[in-house]
């Protein structure tokens, strides 16, 4: 959240560019899969924060032992439920992302409409509404694969800094 709040503030993005798909971008891990099954084991019916947004549409199981008893076949349990709720679970995943495609041009046209607005033209022509909307489409991605790019860049750095400091400080221990 905070890299989000850092671009808007920078004027990179605006607040009407922020999304589910952006904020998943800008999570550590986004660049692997969302898992497909998460076990808990224990007993516990919680994931103590553990990969939230990851496991929305994951298998779940919860089984009743502490991990060093888990065994092969408390694996095969959690496979068999994953494999009962699969259809399911796909469903659920392409329902969402038609609801954030949804979303997004809903959010598209509301913001283009505006700049419209703004221009103070009342009469408007489709083919003016569709090419603006199509325009403010084209702005809203080229900004948000500059957010991208600019937090990339400043997390390559930092992870480079924190190695080179780990080097400094292991040369400077022998």
């Amino acid at each position: 959240m905070r890299d989000v709040a850092h671009g808007v503030e920078q004027g990179i993005i605006r607040d009407s560019d922020i999304s589910e798909h952006l904020l998943e971008q800008c999570l550590y891990t986004r660049k692997s899969p969302n898992p497909d099954m998460l076990v808990r084991t224990s007993g516990e019916f919680r994931l103590s924060d553990f990969l939230l947004w990851q496991t929305t549409y994951s298998c779940l199981s919860f089984v009743q032992v502490l991990w060093p008893d888990f065994s092969i076949w408390h694996l095969y349990a959690g496979v068999i439920k994953y494999q009962r709720n699969y259809k399911a679970i796909q469903e659920a995943i392409k329902d969402n992302l038609i609801e954030r495609e949804r979303l997004q041009k809903e959010s598209d046209y509301e913001c283009a409409m505006e700049e419209l607005r703004q221009k103070q033209t009342n009469h408007f022509k489709d083919t003016d509404i569709k090419s603006c909307v199509e325009d403010y489409t084209k702005k809203r991605e080229q900004r948000i694969k500059m957010f991208l790019d600019d937090l990339e860049r400043r997390r390559n750095t930092f992870f480079d800094d924190l190695a080179t400091d780990q080097q400094v400080t292991n040369a400077a221990a022998t």
